[in-house]
C-alpha cells in the first residue's frame, strides 16, 4: 500500500511549492533624469513646505532628495512617486538607501494605494490598500528608523489602525537594503535581506500599491522641530546633512506555484 501512496505524496508536494518571483522593475538611477515611464516628481505645498524638483538631483546613479530652505524661508523637500505609472500587488520591494535626517524632516521608502480608505472601515483594508512605511526616519531617531503599517481610513479614530516597529540602531550614514513582502497572510519586513518584523495583525493589501521616496518637513511636529533659521541652500555646503539618497529600487511580483 506504501508505494501507492507516492504518487499523491508527491503531488501534495509539489502543490505546496514556493511560488517564484518575477522581476518587474530594476531602477538604478542611470543617467540625468528620472525615467518618465516609471516616475513622477510630485509638487505643491504639503505640511510647512514645498515640494519640488528642486530638491531632487540625480547624478552618478544615485537619486539624491535634499530637504533645505532658501534665503526666503521657503523650504523645499522631494517627494518623487510612481503613482499612476507603476504599482506592486502582494509582491515585494526592496531600495538601497542611506539617509542624514535633522530634526523637522521626515523621510521615507513606501508604498500607498490610490483607493486607501475606500470602504471607509479597517476591515476593507485588504481591497481598499494599506500604507507600507518601509523605512520611515526622522531627525530625532538619530540614524535608527521604524517600519509602520496604517490601514483604516485617515481621520477616524473607531477605524484608523497602525502596526509598528522601531530598529533604533544607528545605520542611516552607510548604505542599506530596506525591504517588504506581503501576501494574505501579512507582511516580511526586510534588512539587508534578512527579516526583521513581521506583522499578521494588518490586513495583506490585494491592491496596488505605488511606490514613493519622500522627504517632508514641519516647522515643529511628530518629527521634531526645524531650526529656526531653516536648513539653508543645499548648494553652500559640501557635506550637507539633510538628505535621503537612493542607489537602487527593484520590486517583484509572486508568481503562484504550478499545481
Amino acid at each position: 500500500m506504501i508505494p501507492r501512496l507516492l504518487p499523491c505524496l508527491l503531488a501534495a508536494a509539489l502543490g505546496a511549492a514556493e511560488p517564484t518571483w518575477k522581476l518587474t522593475l530594476e531602477e538604478n538611477f542611470d543617467g540625468g533624469e528620472l525615467n518618465p515611464k516609471v516616475w513622477n516628481i510630485e509638487t505643491g505645498k504639503r505640511r510647512d513646505s514645498l515640494n519640488s524638483p528642486k530638491a531632487v538631483d540625480l547624478k552618478d546613479g544615485i537619486l539624491k532628495i535634499t530637504t533645505w530652505t532658501d534665503a526666503d524661508g521657503t523650504t523645499y523637500c522631494g517627494f518623487v512617486t510612481t503613482r499612476k505609472k507603476f504599482a506592486v500587488t502582494q509582491g515585494k520591494a526592496v531600495a538601497r538607501c542611506r539617509f542624514s535626517v535633522q530634526p523637522g524632516t521626515q523621510i521615507a521608502f513606501w508604498a500607498q494605494s490610490p483607493t486607501y480608505g475606500k470602504s471607509g472601515k479597517a476591515a476593507g483594508a485588504a481591497e481598499d490598500g494599506v500604507e507600507i512605511d518601509i523605512l520611515e526616519t526622522t531627525g530625532l531617531k538619530k540614524g535608527g528608523y521604524q517600519s509602520v503599517l496604517h490601514w483604516g481610513p485617515y481621520g477616524h479614530k473607531e477605524e484608523k489602525k497602525n502596526s509598528s516597529v522601531q530598529h533604533p540602531k544607528p545605520v542611516g550614514a552607510e548604505w542599506h537594503d530596506y525591504g517588504v513582502e506581503w501576501d494574505d497572510s501579512g507582511y516580511r519586513f526586510t534588512f539587508d535581506g534578512t527579516v526583521a518584523w513581521t506583522d499578521t495583525k494588518c490586513p495583506g493589501s490585494k491592491a496596488p500599491q505605488f511606490l514613493l521616496l519622500t522627504s517632508e518637513s514641519n516647522i515643529k511636529g511628530w518629527n521634531g522641530e526645524r531650526p529656526q533659521q531653516g536648513y539653508g541652500i543645499k548648494d553652500a555646503q559640501a557635506a550637507f546633512q539633510n538628505t535621503f539618497e537612493v542607489d537602487w529600487v527593484k520590486a517583484w511580483e509572486r508568481v503562484p506555484a504550478a499545481k
